[in-house]
């Protein structure tokens, strides 16, 4: 009797025990828990849910894989740029693959409940859509030797997960992680105009020159202001070429600016502007740094790579003076005589800039002609008078020779009569009747009948 009431007793408690649950539900549901009911009621309108960054809520399967294939063509109208970090690439859209329905098949997996939850509300999913990209995309990174591959890789995949069409920013290489050293360097004193100066340094600094890749100065100078001299970039530029000669950097364009300056040796410096350029390309197998600081009161200019097993330096040779002219200009405001000074002379220079290259253990193997340059020479410009010198009426003694037989001097009586004013006629003539030729008379001072001979004697023609 005692086990016969035990399990009536148990069977007791479990029908309590149902009724209370059942009647805790049907309270639950009545509404007399309003705040509860007004949570499970905005739990129950749309998730907000998306796919790939399209809305997908209240959308069936089909209608879900039907917008994404549309966003998806639409997408690939776009061009695909990735930029930043030295890196232009516009990149291909059929290096991407999507999976669409299994992007779907995933949603529908997170967004659905377990029907033992029927009184959960669907969770709110975003998903990025299954993309697979092709092995050319990676190939066109790696050439990029100063992008961290990885990184960027995965920045582009972010991208297109959700189908943006921002440009895409890649991801430098951080040098830090190397053991980096200093391969190249030069210091110079700033004794010029340095306008611009700390523009110029912080478009500059810490720049990353990839492997293969071309690096133009002109390029980092976009958007600054340089000011009415290029005296500032040129110093900048010239301390850049002196450096870059000290690696094995391949020198595409500098030019020279044609006359020595205060600072460099002849041949090492560079001249910038809208039409010339700076540009050298990283031969090497690995990234390098470009570093420009100042030290003191002087420009420091470092390249910073992975240790090399070569070392390079650069010589001026084959130094030719050039000579300068005189040049002479004439000016009528001189006084005769008189010359003045325009310009001094300074001789001109030829040089050639060599580079040579060798192994760290042994002699230089390999030596190249880099450039060869002429600084023409400043000319020495005189001014002279254009006046000429006036003619002394003083008598030459030595010039007093009686030829005539008169007992006068020849040169005074040419000089009286040529002061004489009633002598008329011109000089020229005047001389030429001082002595007449043969039968030509004068009849105011020969006897008539009388001429003179060849000699100047009187001949008496009436004998």
């Amino acid at each position: 009797m005692l086990a016969l009431g035990g399990a009536f007793m148990r069977e007791i408690r479990k029908t309590i025990v149902l009724v209370v649950l059942t009647s805790f539900l049907f309270y639950l549901w009545s509404g007399n828990f309003p705040l509860l009911q007004q949570q499970v009621s905005a739990e129950s309108k749309d998730s907000g849910s998306s796919i790939g960054g399209q809305q997908v809520e209240s959308l069936d399967r089909e209608e879900i894989i039907s917008l994404l294939n549309s966003k998806i063509l639409e997408w690939k109208q776009n061009p695909i740029l990735l930029t930043g970090n030295n890196t232009d690439i516009t990149l291909n859209s059929e290096w991407f693959t999507f999976n669409v329905e299994s992007t779907v098949d995933q949603f529908e997996n997170q967004v659905s409940t377990p029907w033992y939850a029927f009184w959960e509300s669907e969770p709110t999913v975003q998903l990025p859509l299954q993309v697979e990209m092709s092995p050319e995309l990676t190939a066109i990174i790696e050439e990029n030797s100063h992008l961290d591959i990885e990184a960027t890789l995965q920045i582009i995949k972010n991208h297109v997960e959700v189908l943006s069409i921002e440009p895409i920013e890649t991801v430098a290489l951080d040098m830090s992680l190397f053991q980096a050293d200093r391969i190249a360097f030069d210091i110079e004193e700033i004794s010029i105009n340095a306008a611009s100066l700390t523009e110029i340094m912080s478009a500059l600094n810490e720049k990353v020159i990839g492997s293969g890749e071309i690096f133009s100065l002109n390029q980092h100078m976009e958007g600054i202001n340089l000011g009415a001299s290029n005296e500032t970039i040129n110093f900048v530029a010239s301390l850049i070429y002196s450096t870059i000669l000290q690696t094995n950097f391949e020198i595409l364009e500098r030019h020279s600016q044609g006359e020595v300056t205060s600072y460099l040796e002849p041949g090492i410096e560079a001249n910038i502007n809208t039409t010339k350029d700076l540009k050298f390309i990283n031969t090497n197998n690995s990234p390098a740094t470009l570093k420009v600081s100042t030290k003191d009161t002087s420009l420091l200019i470092e390249i910073y790579s992975i240790p090399l097993d070569t070392e390079t330096k650069y010589q001026v040779r084959d130094k030719q003076e050039v000579l300068p002219r005189t040049i002479y200009r004439y000016s009528n405001e001189l006084a005769p005589n008189k010359e003045q000074l325009l310009q001094e002379g300074k001789p001109g220079l030829r040089v050639s800039v060599y580079r040579q290259t060798s192994d760290k253990a042994g002699p230089f193997e390999k030596e190249e002609l880099i450039s060869e340059d002429y600084y023409p020479p400043v000319h020495r410009v005189i001014l002279k008078s254009s006046l000429a010198p006036e003619i002394s009426s003083t008598p030459d003694p030595d010039l007093a020779v009686d030829m005539n037989g008169d007992g006068l001097s020849d040169v005074n009586e040419e000089t009286s009569n040529t002061n004489n004013p009633n002598l008329a006629g011109d000089s020229e003539k005047e001389q030429s009747n001082t002595v007449p030729t043969a039968g030509e008379e004068d009849s105011d001072e020969l006897p008539e009948g009388s001429y003179y001979d060849k000699a100047g004697n009187i001949i008496d023609g009436s004998k």
